[in-house]
């Protein structure tokens, strides 16, 4: 049967990986959560078989990338006139980063993160039905 660990700063939480296991609050925790360190997959033998870290990759450990989109607002200038409710305007320039590379636009930005994440998802479901396929041949 195969585990997901994930570890965070003080503790590791062990999970078992069925047909009750949901992808998305493991992106979640993976990309919302301070504590967050890696997440592992590991067989009955324990041995790795997929990792977030990419130093423990190697010929049988696949990686394991989950990207998010980040906003980030730079002010190019302010406006003042005392005749307005508010006094100040500003004139600002949005740029979307995912991965380390911008994107021009919010919809370009989202269609690559869950372009990606899905790769992510189909490894992780690849792992979870060959525990299943294992279980069956029994």
């Amino acid at each position: 049967m195969n585990i997901g660990i994930i570890t965070y700063k003080k503790y590791e939480e062990r999970v078992f990986l069925n047909e009750h296991f949901k992808t998305n609050d493991l992106f979640r925790v993976i990309c919302d959560d301070p504590d967050y360190v890696t997440f592992q997959i590991v067989d009955e033998s324990e041995t790795l078989l997929l990792s977030t870290h990419f130093p423990e990759t190697g010929e049988n450990v696949a990686f394991l990338k989950i990207v998010q989109v980040k906003r980030e607002v730079e002010i190019l200038g302010k406006t003042y006139n005392a005749y307005y409710t508010p006094q100040l305007t500003y004139k600002t320039k949005v740029s979307w980063k995912v991965d380390g590379g911008i994107c021009q636009s919010k919809k370009e930005a989202h269609d690559y993160a869950r372009h990606i994440n899905a790769k992510a998802k189909l490894l992780i479901e690849k792992c979870v039905q060959l525990n299943n396929s294992s279980h069956t041949k029994r």
